[in-house]
């Protein structure tokens, strides 16, 4: 999955800041060249002193961002509502400066930069990257698609974010900053290298699971929760189920601990506390979580369609529920699916989407 169509929902402000002694606004860049564009920083331009309280995680499944886990993300940083605190960097890889001074209204940070990293960026590019990740509390991956994210595995940018975390700030990501922040993810690198409009989608993946389209990269982070996690995004919006199951049975033939799926749609993130405790959070009060996991063995066989029996789901749909990413345990009901993809919409019930009724 390319992700795309991120949107925010505050319109953009001019913010002005003395650095370096000259004037610069919001959505200016401070260095900018073909594969390093690093904007202002918005907001006090003296570090922020506070000392991080979590870790803390924010899983949000794209479109329109979730406002209250950038709420969450701030006063998990300051360990207060109303004090402000807490430097914040976005990392794009296409969507330039767009976060800023949404960002910068949700809740009272010190700052917040962005900085957009082509897809040619070098070693070098990288490590300046690192320099201003290194000194902020809280990190924030954009969408656009994640096979540019997973490049930088094993560089100096990937070594700061992860101190980010260990150091007991916040690391989140939309839509493709979702994707890369599970254990394993679905990279789309493949997908890149057939053409810029091939997507794996349900309907290709319940036809031959198999398909050389599907790729992985595995630890690009180590962070404690999402150990044995993959991730999925618009879930929902886009019916992606179906490939979801079909990404867990692939990387379950090749692992030898449990796996779990955790999808989220538009509209919904789950914020993981210090304690590994996820909540879920929605804008407008509708989105859903789906926790996934395969309990029989699904086989992959090449230009056959996929099945599966006995596909454990539980729904998150309904603000404040937990689920806690030690035990896998959800304050909300499961239910059996099955998938049989040779026949459309192949789920068992049709709707697997929707929480189980209470006598289920």
């Amino acid at each position: 999955m390319r992700a795309s169509n991120l949107n925010v929902h505050s319109g953009k402000t001019i913010v002005t800041l003395l650095i370096a002694g000259a004037i610069l606004a919001g959505g200016t860049p401070v260095r900018a060249d073909a594969n390093l564009t690093v904007y202002a920083r918005v907001g006090n331009p003296m570090p922020s002193d506070v000392v991080p309280h979590g870790p803390g995680l924010i899983l949000m499944g794209g479109g329109n961002t979730v406002d209250p886990a950038f709420a969450w993300m701030h006063d998990t940083i300051v360990g207060s509502h109303w004090k402000r605190g807490g430097d914040i960097v976005v990392l794009t890889a296409s969507s330039g400066d767009e976060y800023t001074d949404y960002i910068m209204k949700i809740a009272p940070f010190n700052s917040v930069r962005s900085i957009q990293i082509g897809p040619d960026a070098t070693q070098a590019d990288l490590k300046r990257a690192a320099s201003y990740v290194d000194v902020a509390q809280g990190v924030f991956f954009s969408g656009g698609d994640q096979a540019h994210y997973v490049k930088w595995k094993g560089s100096a940018l990937i070594a700061a974010v992860q101190r980010v975390y260990d150091r007991g700030g916040v690391v989140g990501g939309t839509s493709a900053g979702l994707a890369i922040l599970g254990e394993y993810a679905f990279d789309a690198v493949a997908e890149d290298k057939v053409g810029p409009d091939v997507n794996t989608t349900t309907a290709n993946a319940m036809a031959d699971p198999s398909e050389s389209i599907i790729s992985f990269t595995h630890d690009l982070f180590e962070f404690p929760p999402m150990r044995g996690i993959l991730t999925e995004t618009h879930l929902v919006t886009r019916n992606r189920l179906g490939r979801f199951i079909v990404f867990l049975a692939r990387l379950s033939a090749d692992s030898k601990t449990p796996l779990l799926g955790v999808g989220l749609n538009e509209h919904s993130a789950l914020v993981v506390d210090r304690n590994g405790v996820g909540t879920l959070m929605l804008e407008h009060h509708s989105g859903e979580a789906l926790l996934v996991r395969l309990t029989k063995p699904a086989p992959i066989a090449k230009g056959i369609p996929f099945s599966a029996h006995k596909v454990l789901i539980t729904v998150l749909d309904r603000e404040g529920q937990k689920f806690d990413f030690r035990t896998w345990h959800a304050d909300a009901r499961s239910s059996f699916i099955d998938v049989d993809g040779s026949k459309p919409p192949y789920y068992t019930p049709a709707d697997p989407y929707v929480p189980p009724t209470p006598t289920s």
